[in-house]
């Protein structure tokens, strides 16, 4: 059976053999609980939690659909179906090939402004099943003409930042994939000065990745969404997309990273791609 675990190794679980339906999930509440462009989930049967249960926190996003996450790193979780017995996993959590592939992008009138699908696979509407009732739509924040503004998916904590970023990168590395449970971060780098908090800085977890120089996970607690997180010495702020209300001012200039690319997942784009951090 196919492992997987979260960011910081608290919580790991096994996959029942059998998973199917891998699908891209491009919509507003996925992007702003993940910090990425689009989550990808996959179904399986069931999981078995060979650690840390006690870890997991739960946060309703839409009536009947509890999110799982755990509460010292901020990695999305597996969530159970609200029908039945199956299980929803992100596919971003996976340490080994869970031996299904995607079939189809779902919910694409919610995709980010600044992302583009360049792949073959369907671009279904909504679920593709034709039910608009369980569609919930993320709010954005208030519109600003000079400023891209953020938030998380309840609305606890918000942001905004002024001017271009500095960089903006697509990155596929394991943690990404842990932290977002997705096939890769994009994260949006600006500098300490342009970001200012406009609500909930003192309702942040910043978990710090042991073993690693700056790598880490700045999340909501009530949610578990990521959000902008600062260089210890607050010179910039990596800022995960998913979390945006608007484009971030700026193209992705490549994909990094891609030697540790997901099995799964396959770069489409005529973007630059490094297999490991470029020079």
């Amino acid at each position: 059976m196919p492992n997987g675990s979260c960011l910081c190794g608290a919580v790991q679980f096994s996959v029942d053999d059998g998973g199917s339906n891998m699908t891209h999930c491009h919509c507003s509440m996925c992007r702003r609980l993940h910090g990425a462009l689009f989550a990808t989930f996959y179904d399986a049967s069931g999981i078995s939690y060979t650690q840390g249960e006690d870890a997991i926190e739960h946060y309703e996003s839409s009536p009947g659909f509890p999110r799982s996450f755990c509460k010292h790193c901020g990695s999305p979780l597996p969530d159970q179906a609200t029908e039945g017995d199956g299980v929803y996993v992100p596919a971003g959590l996976m340490d080994d090939d869970p031996g299904v592939r995607p079939e189809a992008h779902i919910f694409v009138e919610s995709k980010a402004a600044c992302h583009e699908i360049t792949d073959d696979l369907p671009q279904r509407t909504h679920y593709g099943d034709g039910d608009l009732s369980r569609v919930v739509d993320t709010p954005a924040s208030p519109e600003r003409s000079d400023a891209v503004t953020g938030h998380c998916q309840c609305g606890t904590v918000s942001f905004e930042y002024t001017g271009e970023p500095t960089m903006v990168m697509n990155c596929h590395c394991s943690r990404c994939r842990k932290v977002k449970g997705a096939a890769h971060a994009t994260n949006v780098f600006v500098k300490g000065d342009q970001l200012r908090w406009t609500g909930g800085e003192d309702n942040i977890t910043n978990y710090a990745h042991t073993g690693a120089k700056v790598f880490g996970n700045a999340f909501c607690k009530t949610c578990g969404s990521s959000v902008p997180r600062a260089r210890a010495d607050g010179s910039a702020y990596n800022i995960p997309a998913g979390s945006l209300d608007k484009a971030p001012g700026a193209d992705a200039k490549g994909h990094i990273f891609t030697g540790s690319r997901a099995p799964w997942f396959e770069v489409t784009d005529d973007k630059p791609q490094w297999d490991e951090m470029p020079t």
